[in-house]
């Protein structure tokens, strides 16, 4: 019997064939599909089924109430050079990282040593190597039968605490990557399905959660042995040659049905998009003194499409490095795009084909998305937080392409924020406890292009959204839920909204302090982000509000109203209701809390809607008013950004005002064209403003000089635009 090439050699045929090819493992045509379809889709659900089964094992093993109630875990099937084949439900962001996690392992020559045994187990968390997000622990064993290797199976959960530099999960306060917590870099971490005693030890004396980070980690395991065995008995059945075969074609199929949505739903082009990032911390507690200050992040998107239908992406103009965990490597940027490219075109078959369907250039050395050749030592404990921002610029894109060919159904406004509320202390049992009761995975969805968005039913890091049970989650952290709500008008303004985020009030009880954070997963609370598609306006900026050394037991104990809301944000239930030595409403985040919280004590934790599309004075009245009657708008938000005149009936529901909603509207339209000025008028006075940087915030001038500095192509359009001299800086 010939002898198989080594995995580092098959992995440079695969590039080389592709290259030629380019067609994925050179698959021309796809012979096993073609010639038994039935039994070819078959085990595809077969597969994606086995990777289901390990979600649930693996989620259940695991004690951690982000992966047990949460379910925020993956794990995947791939080719012996890790290409994904498929993946079960969960954080679909990850499934770029872990294919590259293992062609990384094929790279640095693990093949050779340490080897690669049936019951290996690997792990990285480490973003020099492509980890994304310090607590997002990647795991990877290989798979032999009949003592060939014939695949990977891997996973990845979100832990508790990862030992950075702050308490718990978000870890955007990080100042460097020595402050990342606990690394797990390109590991060997155990044999035999089981895990090595001295990596057990680490994450004892390095993390501050060691039974739940333990848990999650034999959460892991446990769903790769159950992959492991189902994909046997699945080989047993079908046969080597047919998995071999099939499963390569999985990922070229998959690769067509992306590259044929570009071909038949966009046209040829360019189109550029502009976004950007706050992050408030100037005169907050900090770990630095270099990190008291604002920032604002360039997070550019250029995306081309040739006649081929080849897609490329272009960060030019991105701005610099921050001295925060708010960098990210272009590896794990990449595998953030193919989770969002999954949702708006290569949804079929989801595996690493529609990667080969995209090409992204290399950041600019030094930009927040591509860091370390200018600063190595440079802070990724949360690349999520500018990624999840920067992806929602591609449901505009992919939406303005639809639009032009006639697919407005698959028009996507863009995405939501992300605030993420953790908690650190001693919870009601006397254990130190850190966490997310996952409230930010389940924001609005966005407005489409022939309807409103879903409330609080999507998320774009997982697709199946999921906030967890509330009374679960009590029996984790010492709160009590006082209510969870749609928040009205949170899915901002549009002729479709987008899906309203929600509100969470919580109670502190039974402890003896506990510190919450308002943590940055992809927020902005200074300035207006993705603004909605079509003369939408923005959804309402992040902000969060609590009470500490509140009158709460009085009230109870006098039946008098609490706090179940945000309520109106000119008359906050929070400052109607309650008395408090400290009350604040409106915190601009990211925001720790500076004081222990202690009983009844209060937190209001908003969750972001989505973006809306359209003029908000053409939505239908009759959905405007349908909005009324559930409490998603507010009866002013009808009548002066949608133009509607209504009012409520003797039975409660609100009536529309025809006549009286035309004659508003039509003044409402004057009064827009009396403002109105003609584009060279405004030309030339944004002009002189860029000029002499008037109205401009420190963070807004620095932004601009570090894009133009590490994109000399980007800085030359933006002067010509103005027409400023060749050398000009703000």
């Amino acid at each position: 019997m010939a002898t198989k090439p080594k995995l580092i050699e098959q992995l440079r045929s695969n590039d080389e064939l592709f290259a030629r090819t380019g067609c994925m493992f050179g698959l021309e045509r796809l012979p096993e599909k073609e010639r038994d379809r039935g039994t070819y889709e078959a085990v595809w659900h077969i597969l994606l089924n086995v990777c289901n089964i390990a979600w649930e094992v693996g989620c259940k093993v695991s004690s951690s109430p982000i992966a047990a109630e949460g379910g925020d875990a993956l794990w995947s099937l791939h080719t012996p050079t890790g290409e994904c084949i498929c993946t079960s439900r969960g954080i679909t962001a990850h499934v770029g990282l872990l294919a590259s996690m293992v062609r990384k392992f094929i790279e640095l020559g693990y093949e050779d040593l340490p080897g690669f045994h049936q019951g290996d187990i690997f792990e990285n968390n480490d973003p020099h190597y492509g980890g994304i997000h310090s607590p997002d622990f990647d795991m990877a064993m290989p798979i032999f039968y009949r003592g060939e290797l014939v695949a990977w199976v891997t996973s990845v959960t979100h832990v508790n605490d990862a030992g950075c530099v702050l308490p718990g999960s978000i870890s955007f306060m990080n100042p460097d990557c020595f402050s990342d917590g606990i690394p797990v870099s390109v590991e060997k971490v155990g044999q035999d399905d089981r895990f090595y005693p001295w990596y057990e030890a680490r994450i004892r004396s390095r993390t501050r959660t060691p039974d739940f980070v333990l848990g999650d980690a034999r959460g892991r395991l446990a769903g790769c042995i159950k992959v492991r065995e189902k994909l046997t008995e699945t080989i047993d059945k079908y046969g080597l040659e047919f998995f071999h075969n099939a499963t390569r074609e999985y990922i070229e199929d998959s690769r067509r049905y992306a590259t044929a949505r570009i071909r038949t739903q966009t046209v040829p082009g360019r189109v550029r998009k502009s976004q950007f990032k706050d992050l408030a911390m100037k005169g907050k507690n900090v770990i630095l003194p270099n990190q008291n200050v604002d920032i604002l992040m360039n997070l550019p998107m250029e995306v081309t499409i040739d006649k081929d239908a080849r897609v490329r992406f272009s960060l030019e103009g991105a701005s610099g490095t921050v001295p925060f965990g708010e960098n990210v490597s272009p590896t794990a940027l990449a595998s953030g795009l193919l989770m969002g490219y999954s949702h708006v075109v290569g949804f079929d078959m989801f595996n690493s084909g529609s990667t080969y369907a995209m090409t992204i250039e290399p950041p600019p050395e030094g930009a927040w998305c591509n860091p370390f050749p200018k600063n190595y030592f440079a802070a990724c404990g949360l690349g999520w937080a500018p990624t999840v921002m920067w992806l929602t610029s591609l449901y505009e894109v992919t939406g303005r392409l639809y639009y032009m060919r006639g697919f407005v159904e698959e028009i996507s406004a863009g995405a939501a924020t992300t605030m993420s509320g953790e908690w650190a202390g001693p919870n009601q049992y006397g254990m130190y406890m850190v966490g997310l009761t996952l409230e930010q995975a389940s924001n609005g969805s966005p407005a489409r292009g022939i309807a409103d968005g879903e409330p609080a039913a999507w998320c774009i890091f997982t697709a199946n959204a999921d906030f967890g049970n509330a009374e679960v989650m009590e029996l984790y952290y010492p709160i009590m839920y006082l209510g969870r709500n749609m928040e009205p008008d949170s899915g901002g303004y549009g002729k479709f909204r987008g899906g309203p985020g929600h509100t969470v009030v919580w109670l502190i009880r039974n402890t003896t302090g506990i510190g919450f954070t308002a943590a940055c997963s992809g927020i902005r609370s200074m300035i207006t982000a993705n603004h909605g598609m079509w003369g939408a306006y923005p959804t309402p900026p992040d902000r969060v509000a609590y009470a500490a050394g509140t009158n709460v037991p009085e009230l109870i104990a006098a039946r008098q109203p609490l706090v179940h809301g945000y309520g109106d944000p000119e008359q906050p239930e929070l400052a109607q209701n309650v008395k408090a030595a400290t009350l604040e409403t409106n915190v601009v985040v990211p925001y720790s809390i500076p004081q222990p919280l202690h009983d009844y004590d209060l937190v209001i934790d908003p969750i972001s809607g989505s973006q809306a599309l359209g003029d908000p004075l053409e939505r239908d009245p009759a959905l405007v008013r349908d909005d009324l009657n559930k409490g998603l708008t507010r009866p002013r938000v009808a009548e002066t950004i949608h133009g509607v005149v209504a009012t409520r009936g003797t039975d409660g529901d609100w009536v529309v005002d025809a006549a009286a909603t035309a004659a508003r509207r039509q003044a409402i339209r004057a009064a827009r064209k009396a403002r109105g000025v003609p584009f060279r008028d405004w030309w030339q006075q944004e002009r002189r403003k860029v000029q002499s940087g008037e109205g401009m915030a420190d963070a807004v001038k620095n932004m601009w000089n570090s894009s133009m500095e590490l994109s000399p192509g980007y800085a030359a359009r933006l002067r010509r635009f103005w027409r400023l001299p060749d050398d000009f800086a703000f």
